[in-house]
């Protein structure tokens, strides 16, 4: 069965349209506005603001839910959103005009950030929005002065500080890719952080300091130090997320040095200051441990394979490597409890990819899901290190995993009912039960508290 609507379609409308953005539209719009502060669907009971999950219907619409299917709460379109079993979508507004992707739940779960693209009959309309979690009341945040996007499925990359109100987000403008911060007050003006092209960035866990990767360069801000000068070093290439240790003290990053390349820990203090963890192949990602004792460490010697062969746990003090029994990894996750591991495995043959689980100890490995990712989902685990430190899989208490996509061929045969298409699913890390089925959708995530 086709769908009567993909939003990747209209993405795809809105690239072309691009084109024809007039050449002198101002390349960032800083006005802030309100728009609809009108919930756009009641809410099935009353719905706190913890261990929710939000998600993209296949009609590009916010919904959040409870983890077991309940308290569902449509925050987009004009429909209220009936249910059925398992909590899935029965009714929804067909508008083939205008769709919402990204979510991205705010530290403390009572907001999401999201981008809202329309596509008129002579321009596209791409802008950041800021949802109420709970009512779906919106404020427009930017608008983008030109229709470009920032990758495929992304008009942007949002990302809130781990702590506040203050969101970061990239956008495309006609000076190129940007990074601008928003914070958090209403009719406020974004500001403009950096530009510049690859552009990856990470958050200090307080929310005062940012550690930026643009092209070669490194630099860490402190933006709470009215004056303060930037740190920046000069990095080798072959991974892209700097990696800020949880208390904020150090730094994780890459970079050439005797024999070649190598994962280095340096102070934020003075980032000439460094010291060799392990080394590492010519494309690499790594996760600090939410102790900061270790740090999970994903390699692979050619440049040009887009998975990791390798996936190791490193001691952040003496470099004591663990090797993981992983292989093909797109994609890894320290749960937030930090006694868990998770990673996702390319299996080429069947072109499919399996969720794996396994302690933090490199012990009791499980093989949870085979599936077919969404095209976001596919996405994101193409630049998971980016995208771990703003969209969560992992429950809040490291006992559950959220996906979209479609199940593997396996559990298609064994299950002549398996619905077709896109779906999101919620995994049971520990126990073992089947995979939930929450309804159609193409991408979802967990709130952070």
């Amino acid at each position: 069965m086709h769908r009567l609507y993909d939003p990747r379609i209209l993405l795809g409308l809105a690239i072309a349209l691009g084109a024809m953005t007039v050449a002198c539209a101002n390349p960032a719009s800083t006005s802030v506005n309100t728009s609809s502060q009108t919930p756009n669907a009641e809410i099935e009971g009353d719905i706190g603001n913890l261990d929710r999950i939000a998600y993209v219907s296949s009609n590009g619409d916010i919904f959040t839910v409870d983890p077991d299917g309940g308290g569902l709460s449509q925050l987009t379109g004009g429909f209220k959103a009936a249910t059925g079993s398992e909590g899935s979508v029965q009714a929804q507004q067909l508008r083939l005009n205008e769709y919402y992707a990204w979510p991205t739940w705010s530290a403390d779960g009572t907001k999401l950030a999201v981008s809202k693209v329309v596509v008129g009959e002579d321009k596209v309309a791409i802008s950041l929005q800021v949802l109420d979690a709970r009512t779906g009341g919106s404020e427009t945040v930017y608008e983008n002065g030109q229709a470009g996007i920032i990758a495929e499925g992304a008009p942007h990359y949002i990302y809130w500080s781990p702590s506040g109100n203050v969101l970061s987000f990239l956008a495309s403008t006609t000076s190129g890719l940007s990074l601008f911060v928003w914070d958090g007050t209403s009719d406020d003006p974004v500001s403009l952080v950096e530009r510049g092209a690859p552009l990856y960035y990470n958050w200090s866990k307080n929310g005062e300091n940012m550690a930026l990767h643009v092209a070669a360069d490194i630099t860490f801000v402190r933006f709470l130090e009215a004056g303060s000068p930037r740190q920046a070093i000069h990095s080798s290439g072959g991974f892209r997320v700097p990696a800020i240790s949880p208390d904020g003290q150090s730094l994780a990053y890459v970079a050439a040095g005797d024999g070649g390349l190598g994962l280095y820990i340096a102070s934020v203090a003075d980032l000439t200051q460094r010291r060799k963890v392990i080394d590492v192949g010519a494309s690499s990602a790594f996760l600090w441990s939410p102790d900061g004792s270790h740090l999970l460490v994903g390699d692979q010697p050619n440049p040009r394979v887009p998975y990791f062969d390798r996936l190791m746990l490193a001691s952040a003090g003496d470099g004591t490597v663990t090797t993981l029994p992983a292989e093909g990894v797109m994609a890894f996750y320290w749960a937030p409890t930090g006694d868990k591991l998770a990673w996702v495995e390319v299996n080429s043959a069947i072109q499919e990819m399996e969720w794996v689980v396994s302690s933090s100890d490199d012990s009791d490995v499980k093989r949870l899901f085979s599936f077919k990712p969404s095209t976001e989902v596919f996405i994101m685990f193409s630049f998971f290190d980016q995208y771990v430190y703003s969209h969560s899989p992992w429950s809040p208490d490291g006992k559950s995993l959220v996906v979209a996509g479609s199940k593997g061929e396996e559990a298609r045969r064994s299950n002549g009912r398996t619905p077709t298409g896109d779906r999101i699913y919620v995994l049971d890390v520990e126990g073992g039960a089947t995979p939930r089925d929450l309804g159609a959708g193409v991408l979802a995530f967990w709130s952070w508290n």
